[in-house]
Parts: structure tokens; sequence; C-alpha cells
């Protein structure tokens, strides 16, 4: 694939660092954009060259690294930078956009699309498929459902885990009618320096233990 004289494989990873860097383009306006300022800021260790060819392919800096006119597009805000991003991701995109009706692609769909067309291997579309949908969730272009679903999913126990505690905090029954026991604790200095895994793994026993013994 070749996209306005960009880089002809398209980008493939690292999803995080390229997304740092988009961001951190959105506060700066470095005079290039290189290995050398990436890795000032930490972004993508060792795969600095991958992140650059991203910019690139998507037409936010030249050749040398010199940030394009369209990266100024980056630092707008709300629907402004939304409609920017989805042009940005479009044009990049173009011929995947001419292939694929994204809003009914699955993430099956798109990983082929970079098998077939853009004759990459099996490790390199799987990541340029994850990319590209990264790309898309932040520029709010509709995908497929199937393309959709561990976003979702991610959400949906966000939101379960949510309610969980709410229901705790409220002294909700659970679902089974047990009745809530009052707990009594009391803070030990031990406890005190305890970090937030480290709690969540005693009160998981003291729940287990609770249970066990209201079974009996």
């Amino acid at each position: 694939m070749v996209s306005g004289g960009k880089s002809a494989a398209p980008p493939y990873g690292p999803t995080t660092g390229t997304i740092q860097a988009l961001q951190l383009m959105r506060k700066a306006t470095p005079p290039k954009v290189d290995g050398d300022f990436l890795r000032a800021h930490k972004i993508a260790p060792g795969n600095e060259y991958k992140v650059v060819g991203a910019l690139r392919f998507l037409g936010l800096i030249d050749d040398n690294g010199t940030p394009m006119e369209k990266s100024r597009l980056l630092k707008t805000m709300g629907s402004t930078f939304t409609l920017a991003l989805q042009e940005i991701v479009r044009s990049a995109y173009r011929e995947l956009f001419h292939y694929l009706d994204v809003k009914k692609a699955t993430r099956e769909d798109v990983y082929n699309y970079f098998i077939t067309e853009s004759k990459l291997g099996t490790e390199m579309a799987a990541k340029a498929a994850r990319f590209f949908i990264t790309l898309c969730r932040m520029a709010q272009i509709e995908l497929g459902n199937d393309a959709q679903d561990s976003s979702r999913a991610a959400r949906g126990k966000v939101a379960t885990n949510s309610r969980r505690r709410a229901n705790s905090e409220d002294g909700a029954q659970p679902k089974d009618n047990t009745p809530t026991i009052p707990l009594m604790l009391t803070l030990t200095p031990e406890m005190a320096k305890m970090d937030t895994d480290q709690l969540t793994e005693l009160f998981r026993k003291l729940r287990t233990a609770l249970n066990q013994s209201l079974e009996r």
C-alpha cells in the first residue's frame, strides 16, 4: 500500500508508542520528530523507527521528520479534532477504505486485507490490523461489531466491577439473598503498609473464608 508518497508498508506497531507520539504532537511542535526526539520522551524504546514510519505514513511528518502542516490539526479540540483525525486516517488508509466497508468489517476482514492486499506476513498483519482499529476508535470511525468486541468487553468489565463496588458500599444484598454480616477489622501497622493489590488480595481471602463459613 502506498499512501501519498509515504512508506509502502502500513504501520504495524508499536501501537501504544505511536499513540503516545500522536498525543505528544498535540501538545508540542517539535522542529523534527525522529529517533532522538522519541528517545528523549521515552517513547517506544528500541522501536522508535517504527513510530517515525507510522507518523510518516499518516502524513504528519515528511521524510526528514519535519512536521507537516496537517500535524497542526492534532492540536484542535472537540469535534474539530475528531473530524481532522478521521480525515488523516481515511487519507492514509484510503485504499483500505475503498476495499472494505469498515462499518461492517470484522477484525478478521481487516487482518485479511493486510495479508492479501498489503502482502504482510501473519504477525505484521495482526499488528497492522490492531493499529488500524485503534486509530479508528480514537477517530470515532465506526467499525463492524466484531472489531469493537474487545473494547466493549473491557468497558463492560469495568462497568460490572463498578456496580459491584457500589452495591458493596451501599450495603446491597447479594443476588442469592445471603445476608450481609458486618465485618470489623482493626487497622494494624502491617495493613497500613500494604499497597492496593495486597489489600485487595487480603479482602478476597476474607470474603472467601466468610462465604465458606456461611455454607456450613
